[in-house]
């Protein structure tokens, strides 16, 4: 009998489109290596109730942002045993939550950009710490929502505004680093390898929203053109990030590599799965095709309940 598997696609987030373009292609490979399928759309909570229902081995976690990426869906399938792909309640928690993430990697001695947090109730009496230009973004969102680059200090109200449209407890402000923007894909097989690294080349000067999910509008280099002890550095640097914050089976840390240092931005602990993502780019640029990639995943889940 097929192993069964309920694929968690949708949500109610802000990225709930890009999950249900993961969660479809997801659930095609599934079906494609002969498991059992069917999904659920979780825009109202409730609904998760309906796995309860249903005979499941493992649930593919491919929800996007607050809510599925935060340690939140996790915790109820923890509560009621159910075992699902991706990091666990802490790990899903610290990476979404930039402010905690960065507090780990400062411990463990990791760079990154010199940030400022600011919190909504200290808009009114804001002292910039950082001068233009700098980035701001929320301090728990994803796939870019609320980014932007700020280049004079008069341009920062209406930056403000956007990112607490996604996040409305606090944002953060953070120096731009000019560089190549890279991004690193892992998996665990079983332990933690890093992917190829990516070099993403936008059309415009950031990798905003828009310029992510518009076909054209970036280019991407796999591998990365670096010196070769610079990409194992990279490489390198990624997993430690990764590590740091509990992370399992799949996820993608971004960075910023400029004249030899490596700038942490944040980690994906469930990043996109759509046809146009970068993790897919990685695997398939390593030689593990989509349907394997997705494949892996799943065996890590079954691994762990078997264990």
């Amino acid at each position: 009998m097929s192993l069964r598997v309920c694929v968690l696609k949708g949500g109610s987030s802000a990225e709930r489109e890009i999950s249900l373009r993961s969660g479809e292609v997801i659930e095609e490979a599934l079906q494609k290596l002969g498991y059992s399928t069917f999904s659920i759309d979780p825009e109202r909570p409730e609904r998760i109730c309906l796995l309860l229902k249903n005979k499941v081995d493992v649930v593919f976690i491919a929800l996007h942002g607050p809510g599925g990426e935060d340690g939140t869906v996790q915790g109820v399938l923890e509560i009621f045993d159910v075992p699902y792909t991706g990091s666990g309640v802490l790990a899903s928690a610290l990476a979404m939550d930039k402010k905690s993430a960065r507090r780990i990697w400062k411990a463990e001695g990791l760079k990154q950009p010199v940030y400022q947090i600011v919190e909504r109730n200290s808009l009114s009496n804001i002292k910039l710490e950082i001068s233009p230009p700098l980035i701001v973004k929320p301090g728990r969102s994803g796939s870019t929502l609320g980014v932007n680059l700020v280049r004079e200090e008069r341009e920062l109200e209406d930056a403000l505004k956007e990112a607490f449209r996604y996040d409305g407890d606090y944002i953060i402000l953070e120096e731009y680093i000019e560089g190549k923007e890279l991004t690193v894909g892992i998996i665990d097989d079983p332990e933690p390898i890093a992917l190829p690294v990516i070099e993403i080349v936008p059309e415009g000067v950031i990798y905003d929203y828009k310029t992510k999910y518009t076909e054209g509008k970036c280019k991407y280099k796999i591998p990365a053109a670096l010196p070769q002890a610079e990409y194992k550095k990279v490489q390198e640097i990624a997993l430690r990030a990764y590590k740091s914050l509990g992370c399992r089976d799949f996820g993608r840390v971004d960075m910023i590599w400029r004249e030899e240092e490596v700038y942490l931005l944040e980690v994906n602990t469930i990043p996109g799965m759509t046809r146009m993502s970068l993790l897919p780019r990685a695997a398939k640029a390593k030689g593990i095709e989509f349907h394997h990639l997705v494949d892996k995943i799943v065996k890590q889940a079954l691994r762990r309940k078997q264990n």
